[in-house]
């Protein structure tokens, strides 16, 4: 397997997951990442931030600030942020007090040094500001929806046990995970375990649970191909190695263009061979440019197919990127996708 092209993806990766319960009448788009991660930004800001809007502008005060390592580089919109949301996939808008709903956190890095202050906000955003469309109460006292924080998890999808508690509203305490993060360890044996059943031409199953909105030559990818998902992806990964990696990756733009030149031929040899995506249009708000944005992106599933060799050689990304995202808005939920078995 041509693992020595990924050995620099020292990338280590912690997946949250939040149960939640409404607490009131909530109202939601159909798409809830912008909603939530806005909400939990906006808690983390006025909780944990005494500083003006011009002192988080200055350099350097997002490296001493807990709250303002994951919010404010959102200022900059060239820069990689620490984390990706996974938002409820649920498309239903309206729920009545004592509905169930689970989104969570990927972390990358060191924001999972973060965790009281991220556990802290995710409480604050159900019980005390609120989430979705105000709703509750009447004329200029209404309120967003409230919710409690029922347990959190950390998720191992790669290895046992699949979960670890990490807090219940029960008991009130976080409880210390055993697993960690997932590693380059983690996905290269997974990949391994893949490719040893996989017959001399493989075929690999994308599922996107969140929509896929990429731009490829200036124009958005309406209909799915495999070089611009492969190319976008592979620059996120070696980017958020940079910023995030264990150690920083160094000069993170040549040795980009080096892989680059090693595995785009052989992207190019991946086939889409089933089609069944298809375009959701939707929008959101932008807190940064304060208006409207299009998020809209593709949904559903895709079959590939390439011999195994090229597999050896573009597994790995492929896997890491289940947990990054990819695509425009990845911090807010979208481009997220799992993998299917490799098959005949």
């Amino acid at each position: 397997m041509e693992d020595k092209l990924w050995t620099r993806l020292t990338l280590h990766i912690h997946l949250l997951t939040f149960e939640i319960q409404t607490t009131t009448r909530m109202v939601l788009p159909p798409f809830k990442g912008s909603t939530f991660r806005g909400a939990w930004k906006n808690v983390l800001t006025r909780a944990y931030c005494p500083a003006t809007p011009e002192e988080r502008a200055r350099p350097g005060h997002a490296d001493t600030c807990p709250a303002c390592y994951l919010t404010e580089r959102e200022t900059d919109p060239e820069a990689r942020k620490p984390y990706a949301l996974r938002p409820p996939l649920t498309r239903e808008t309206d729920f009545p007090p004592g509905a169930r709903l689970t989104f969570g956190l990927t972390l990358f890095g060191p924001a999972w040094l973060l965790l009281p202050y991220i556990l802290s906000a995710v409480k604050s955003m159900g019980e005390v500001q609120g989430v979705g469309r105000r709703v509750v109460g009447s004329g200029p006292h209404k309120r967003r929806g409230r919710f409690r924080l029922e347990a959190a998890y950390v998720e191992h999808p790669l290895r046992t046990p699949l979960r670890e508690l990490l807090y219940t509203a029960g008991q009130k305490m976080v409880f210390v995970p055993q697993n960690g993060a997932i590693t380059a360890q983690d996905i290269q044996e997974t990949a391994q375990a893949l490719l040893a059943a996989m017959p001399l031409t493989g075929t690999l199953h994308l599922r996107f649970r969140t929509p896929l909105r990429i731009v490829t030559q200036g124009k958005l990818m309406r209909t799915f191909a495999f070089v611009p998902f492969y190319q976008r992806l592979v620059e996120r990964l070696f980017l958020i190695a940079q910023e995030f990696g264990d150690p920083p990756l160094e000069d993170a733009r040549a040795a980009l263009r080096e892989v680059m030149t090693a595995t785009l031929p052989l992207a190019e040899q991946v086939q889409v061979v089933e089609d069944r995506t298809w375009w959701w249009d939707l929008k959101g708000y932008s807190s940064r440019l304060k208006r409207e944005q299009p998020m809209g992106g593709l949904m559903g599933e895709a079959v590939l197919q390439a011999p195994k060799a090229v597999w050896e050689a573009l597994l790995l990304p492929i896997l890491w990127g289940q947990f990054t995202h990819v695509g425009k808005n990845a911090v807010k939920g979208q481009g997220w996708y799992e993998i299917g078995a490799i098959r005949r």
